[in-house]
């Protein structure tokens, strides 16, 4: 740092006399102080306004130092020399203001600290101002990554909400589903029966009448099946839902084939062996098997043949004996014998047999020997 014209010399060194007229006159005079003063502190300006650059950077690396104060002890001996001069014949001068009092060297030094303190808020402002300007260039920056950011995911936010929207129309519309099924409105209160002949459809529906009030969505065949299980007339079944609350179950009964005897008395049987119940008008007809147990291999043989015989030949016929699975016999109620063989080829038998007894006077006691169908034989007996 260069110091100011004047600053050079020596505190110690005796003060050369002025060049021009008036300092000869007067050097030591008021006006040539203040002049020396006021060029003093325009070099302290101007210096400090050509290195607050430098010594701003220089503050963030270097620690702070006491500000240099100059050695300014020659003006002193001036404003000495000044306030030493002899009174003069004129008016009294007006009090000096504070920061004009004091030899030179202190108010250069008050102007010095002034000047410190204005550059240090200077540089307070600067700071704020950098920083201020840092956090708007990071907000912006933020908005430009996010605004890029949505920019390139937008096709794929557009898929989520579409996925979103979808899912929770699904949503709202099962739990409306859900809701509808299970109020009152969706309840059982009618129970219909189809396919029904021997059975009374009333038995059905009391069998099914625990079911009534129930949600309709409840009703599975699993349940019906349960309910309906103490029903042996039946053989299988179907059901069908109509909303809002119609049950329709749709029978197939099992066919009766013929009357075994029981220990509490005769009962009619389908071809598996399932008792159907006590013999009434409409099963009387039915034959009646002879010796023949239930789950033997000449039941089976005799329950394969029942199944291809036509009802008009099972009316026709009185009882079945079987002495061996291959030696089927039914005894007609007109007296004849039919000689059946086995359980093959039964539906073809049963055809030549209803042939033959077409054929045949009713009041003659014959047998028909259908054991080889395609080569019957009658024969009397």
């Amino acid at each position: 740092m260069r110091r100011p014209d004047g600053f050079d010399r020596r505190t110690d060194e005796p003060v050369e006399a002025p060049a021009d007229a008036d300092d000869a006159a007067g050097g030591s005079s008021l006006e040539a102080l203040r002049r020396r003063r006021d060029a003093a502190l325009r070099a302290i300006a101007a210096h400090e306004t050509a290195a607050t650059p430098r010594r701003s950077v220089e503050r963030e690396r270097e620690p702070e130092r006491e500000p240099r104060r100059w050695a300014l002890s020659a003006y002193a001996d001036l404003d000495d020399g000044a306030d030493a001069a002899p009174a003069t014949d004129g008016p009294e001068p007006a009090p000096l203001p504070d920061e004009e009092r004091g030899s030179l060297a202190q108010r250069v030094d008050r102007a010095w600290r002034e000047a410190q303190r204005e550059q240090r808020r200077l540089d307070r402002e600067e700071a704020r101002e950098t920083r201020r300007e840092a956090k708007e260039a990071k907000r912006a920056r933020v908005r430009r990554e996010r605004a890029e950011v949505r920019r390139f995911t937008a096709a794929r936010r557009s898929q989520v909400r579409a996925a979103l929207l979808t899912g929770g129309g699904l949503a709202l519309a099962l739990l409306l589903l859900v809701g509808l099924v299970w109020s009152p409105l969706m309840a059982v209160r009618e129970v219909r029966v189809q396919g029904v002949e021997r059975l009374d459809a009333a038995v059905v529906q009391e069998a099914l009448g625990d079911a009534m009030g129930e949600p309709i969505a409840t009703v599975t065949e699993e349940g019906v099946a349960q309910r309906l299980s103490t029903i042996p007339q039946i053989e299988s079944f179907r059901v069908d839902v109509v909303p809002p609350s119609t049950v329709i179950v749709h029978v197939v009964e099992r066919r009766p084939v013929a009357i075994v005897p029981t220990a509490s008395g005769e009962a009619v049987i389908d071809a598996a062996g399932v008792a159907l119940g006590p013999v009434d008008e409409s099963t009387a007809m039915l034959p009646r098997l002879d010796g023949v147990e239930l789950g033997s291999a000449e039941f089976e043989a005799i329950a394969a043949m029942l199944v291809a015989v036509p009802t008009s030949v099972l009316e026709a016929t009185a009882t079945i004996s079987a002495p061996t699975e291959s030696d089927i016999r039914l005894s007609l109620t007109s007296g004849q014998t039919v000689l059946w063989g086995g359980a093959d080829e039964s539906r073809l038998k049963a055809d030549v047999v209803a042939a033959l007894l077409a054929t045949q006077d009713p009041a003659v006691a014959v047998v028909l020997d259908v054991r080889a169908p395609e080569h019957s034989v009658v024969r009397g007996s």
